[in-house]
């Protein structure tokens, strides 16, 4: 009996917040996931924050999915070295761009949710493996470009975003700062494959 007048009560208390959070979920204020504090600190246009943020997220899905594609692709005597690492630097695209939904959506934006309009919205782009899968040359070349560009992005954007939006602001710093070390990473292994 009192087991069950405990579910009900927390049943009750769960429909309650189910009802707050889609309520808040649903009023499509630009801010409707931050707090009042959180608001009063952002002194950027949240359009203009979703709008970088909108294309950091595209540049780092199509970042993963070229790192994921080239590990498939590629073949050679040193490939699987080398697969290695791309699968690895993959999974990091994929954790940036998680970490960038995740502020879009705190900032009650919605993340690109059609992948047809990535390569649209991308500031880097995209570059397809090479034709030849065993010109690992080739493939480290095209990582450091695009690692190239997201350094330069970033470096932009936190620059941006210093003294307007320091959540965002700081989230690039630390997207920045991930991306001069797969720089680093890439020259010593362009280094390698001369």
């Amino acid at each position: 009996m009192i087991r069950a007048c405990f579910n009900r009560e927390r049943s009750i208390k769960s429909e309650k917040y189910i009802l707050i959070y889609h309520t808040l979920l649903f009023n499509n204020s630009d801010t409707n996931n931050l707090g009042k504090k959180s608001r009063e600190i952002i002194k950027a246009k949240i359009d203009d924050v979703i709008s970088d943020l909108t294309k950091a997220y595209a540049d780092e899905w199509l970042a993963h999915y070229q790192y994921w594609l080239t590990a498939r692709w590629i073949r050679s005597l040193d490939a699987d070295t080398l697969r290695d690492i791309l699968i690895e630097q993959s999974k990091d695209e994929l954790g940036h761009a998680e970490k960038i939904a995740n502020r879009i959506i705190q900032l009650g934006g919605t993340p690109i949710m059609n992948p047809g309009k990535l390569l649209e919205k991308s500031g880097c782009g995209y570059k397809e493996p090479p034709s030849d899968p065993a010109n690992l040359k080739q493939v480290i070349q095209d990582v450091l470009d695009a690692e190239a560009c997201a350094i330069e992005t970033y470096s932009k954007l936190a620059e941006k975003y210093r003294t307007t939006d320091l959540v965002t602001h700081e989230m690039f710093e630390d997207l920045l700062e991930d991306e001069v070390e797969d720089e680093e990473e890439w020259e010593k292994l362009a280094g390698i494959w001369k």
